[in-house]
């Protein structure tokens, strides 16, 4: 690769992709690294248990067309089929353990607006690396240091597969979160103390979660009258909801539900993987009959054990309050570009576009 580049992006999710797409249709150099093997960072869709059905999400799930113009528009761009999430039928309710949850009607759409992309969301980030130069993409490349040097250029220290290498740019832009930039990036000079705190007391969204999806023949749960749709005050799934993909007949190519873990992230780590699926797979059957307890494939992502994701033990479950107002004096040509940036849309695939929206704007009107 080049050793000087304008723009260096850190992080191939989907902030990193789109702003590495806006910086192509400008014509303008960049290149982009990702500490991962693959591309999605938070997103990802793992195919089910046969590898020419539809992919089943194990990051985000949703989006709402109304309230993500952007989210809206780049499904559109990319040509990406989208179908409304299922929720027709009874809702379950869990409250006690050893007691058969209780099945309400609730008498009106209890998911108003929500969608899902065929394919997974895992086809935003395929639709976007057909539209960036994959010669300036690297896989498996952490950046360790970044040092502004006396022409006010970057000089960035990274990894890649053993090796090690720099680059300079004029340009950085952070599509990570903000909390794993402060633990993870030796800064020269350092970020002021008070930037250092705001990132550290902002929660990563998802890095607390761990989610799960069953797959089977059929989504067998909606001949009995159930949306797929649960809560549970027992576990281990406290949160579950029809998963299953649609093909062009709007029927499903295959069964599919998801649930949220709610056990906390250091008692997941200790009871192991696979006592949380044998209990998983208990609580299913209890909650949708037997044929719940045979999936054809069980697929299972902790984010709390995700290196690129989580750094710290403490992580709260519920959303955060995100966006960023300090100035960056010390380093004015670096950008934070992550979800965890955006004010509007904060810990949404809608706050990763407007992040990365607002860098590439931020580096244009330099540029100019």
């Amino acid at each position: 690769m080049s050793t000087v580049v304008e723009t260096a992006i850190i992080g191939g999710g989907l902030s990193g992709l789109f702003a590495a797409h806006l910086l192509e249709r400008q014509g303008r150099d960049y290149v982009l690294f990702e500490a991962r093997e693959r591309f999605g960072g938070r997103i990802i869709s793992l195919p089910s248990n046969d590898a020419n059905q539809a992919n089943v999400d194990l990051g985000p799930s949703w989006y709402w067309p109304n309230i993500n113009p952007r989210l809206s528009a780049l499904v559109t761009a990319l040509e990406i089929m989208s179908y409304k999430q299922f929720s027709s039928g009874r809702y379950l309710i869990e409250e006690t353990r050893g007691a058969p949850a209780q099945a309400i009607d609730i008498g009106q759409d209890i998911m108003p607006d929500t969608y899902r992309l065929r394919g997974g969301m895992q086809a935003l980030i395929n639709g976007l690396l057909k539209k960036i130069r994959s010669e300036q993409c690297f896989l498996g490349t952490p950046v360790k240091s970044v040092t502004k040097q006396s022409d006010n250029t970057y000089l960035l220290e990274y990894e890649h597969r053993g090796g090690k290498g720099a680059l300079v740019a004029k340009h950085v832009v952070f599509a990570m979160p903000l909390r794993l930039i402060s633990n993870t990036i030796s800064f020269h000079p350092a970020l002021s103390p008070a930037l250092k705190r705001a990132f550290d007391g902002t929660e990563t969204w998802m890095a607390a979660h761990a989610k799960v999806v069953l797959t089977y023949a059929t989504p067998f749960w909606r001949d009995k009258g159930f949306s797929g749709s649960a809560s549970s005050r027992v576990g281990p799934m406290v949160e579950i909801h029809d998963a299953s993909p649609e093909n062009d007949q709007a029927e499903p190519e295959y069964g599919a539900l998801m649930g949220f873990i709610g056990i906390n992230g250091a008692a997941r780590k200790t009871a192991g993987d696979g006592t949380l699926k044998r209990l998983i797979l208990q609580q299913a059957a209890k909650l949708f009959g037997p044929e719940a307890q045979h999936p054809l494939s069980i697929e299972y992502v902790d984010w709390y054990q995700e290196t690129f994701t989580t750094t710290t033990s403490y992580l709260s479950a519920s959303h955060g309050i995100y966006g960023i107002d300090i100035e960056n004096i010390e380093h004015p040509h670096i950008f934070f570009a992550g979800t965890e940036a955006s004010h509007s849309f904060g810990g949404y695939l809608e706050g990763a576009l407007d992040a990365a929206s607002l860098a590439v704007n931020a580096i244009t009107s330099l540029s100019h």
